[in-house]
């Protein structure tokens, strides 16, 4: 069998390298959920790449017409060769059309075939007979020595129940939950012979640039070549605490209330790695990259600068907005791009819109440190969700107990005074101080005191 590019931008990595000719592959979903777009796309990246396609469609429109609503595709290629057939018929006398079918695919050989929809072909008929008709069309899609795309307007379980999903080598399913924010897609490979596929749900987009996938975190267990390198914030006296700093490779933890200067910690955490020609990467899901430039040239920070040296690069993505996978693959991207070994998360509960319960968003955390760990990158993640009153050091931190380092922020009512205090909590592998440190935010930045009684 030869693989060929479905030319979907992460379909092929979802589907273990691409699609082999030849196959039949059904795209199932609902409406809506952009069956038909990829579909054509596929269609549309083969005829570019010279492949001679068609595209099958019982309806009532004409070919023109079909030509003219594709057009509006950034992809459209109008060399695709389209057939139709009035849907009336194809319900009530599908053999007359398959001998049709077969005789133009035996006239053009096509290289990839795509029956949009498959579902309303004999829909007349009564189960058996439609059995039977879905069989003589497999004995004919495998004559046709062509990759075959099938569409099927199913729920998932009229995709269980239907006999179309027995005679395809494959089956992707296609889902969409119009109740959120913004219209949350997914795609699943429910089966494919031949190829090692990646399974779970894939997030994806619909643009007039077509479909985007972007598949899900999945990262090898490699072992990493620890060091004793430590790296910091450019707090001397912090990394004196911390018993000389962060380890390199590892993940940190910064979990504290509204005002206690989580940003400002991540800044400068980002702004020393530059300074150390340590490129990093910035994911803010709160301030615009304009916002948190402003913020630290308050401090005497120019990221601008850092940006145009490709020392810093800032990823803005609103919480409404957020798609995990595309997320982690801009991250990707970003770090590949200017060589980041620093990244920080500010702040991770920007994820719980995209995750409707606690496990994914852990899930998906773990396998972001994982990855951060195998491209030997130092990352810091902030919380700032925690409960105002409640004592950050018996709250339960979300992901607190698979990072390598966990430091605590707090706001302390002392003498009828306001002041900052600093708990280091835990760090894996070194020494470190195990009293409430007092803190201060000022015009230089974040200055580390004295220490505080516990409270």
């Amino acid at each position: 069998m030869e693989i060929r590019s479905t030319g979907i931008p992460g379909l092929d990595e979802i589907l273990g390298g691409g699609i082999p000719r030849p196959s039949t592959m059904l795209i199932a979903g609902n409406p809506g959920t952009g069956r038909t777009t990829l579909g054509i796309q596929s269609l549309c990246h083969a005829a570019r790449e010279g492949e001679k396609v068609l595209y099958i469609c019982p309806t009532t429109k004409s070919e023109s017409s079909i030509h003219e609503t594709f057009s509006n595709y950034d992809f459209y290629e109008e060399e695709i060769n389209i057939r139709t057939y009035n849907i009336s018929s194809v319900e009530r006398d599908p053999l007359t059309m398959l001998v049709d079918l077969g005789n133009t695919v035996t006239s053009l050989e096509p290289d990839r075939i795509l029956i949009d929809p498959v579902t309303p072909i004999g829909f007349g008929f009564p189960e058996a007979e439609r059995r039977r008709f879905m069989y003589s069309l497999n004995s004919a899609m495998n004559d046709w020595n062509a990759i075959v795309y099938l569409t099927g307007t199913m729920t998932t379980e009229e995709m269980c129940r239907s006999v179309i999903t027995d005679i395809v080598d494959g089956v992707i399913y296609l889902s969409q939950n119009i109740e959120s924010v913004y219209t949350d897609r997914r795609l699943r490979v429910v089966k494919f012979s031949g190829l090692n596929y990646l399974d779970g749900k894939h997030f994806f987009e619909i643009s007039n640039s077509g479909i985007h996938l972007y598949p899900r975190i999945v990262v090898m267990s490699i072992e990493p070549e620890w060091n004793s390198e430590r790296v910091g914030f450019g707090i001397e006296k912090l990394e004196d605490f911390m018993g000389g700093g962060l380890f390199k490779q590892s993940s940190t933890l910064l979990a504290g209330n509204t005002g206690t200067g989580k940003t400002l910690f991540g800044l400068q955490f980002i702004i020393e790695g530059a300074r150390k020609g340590e490129p990093g990467i910035i994911s803010t899901f709160e301030e615009t990259p304009g916002e948190l430039r402003y913020y630290a040239s308050n401090f005497g920070i120019d990221l601008k600068e850092l940006e145009d040296k490709k020392l810093v690069r800032i990823y803005h993505m609103a919480p409404s907005e957020i798609n995990p996978c595309k997320h982690a693959a801009k991250i990707q991207e970003y770090i590949e791009d200017i060589g980041a070994r620093r990244v920080l998360l500010d702040d991770i509960s920007g994820f719980d819109q995209a995750f409707g319960y606690c496990a994914g968003k852990k899930e998906h955390l773990a396998n972001l440190i994982r990855l951060f760990k195998n491209k030997h990158i130092t990352s810091l993640l902030i919380c700032g969700n925690i409960i105002s009153g409640a004592d950050p050091a018996v709250s339960e931190i979300p992901i607190a107990s698979f990072v390598d380092n966990l430091v605590l922020l707090r706001n302390l009512e002392i003498d009828g005074e306001i002041k900052k205090g600093l708990y280091i909590l835990k760090m894996h592998g070194s020494e470190h101080e195990k009293h409430l440190i007092e803190y201060r935010i000022a015009a230089e930045g974040i200055q580390i005191g004295k220490f505080l009684k516990d409270m």
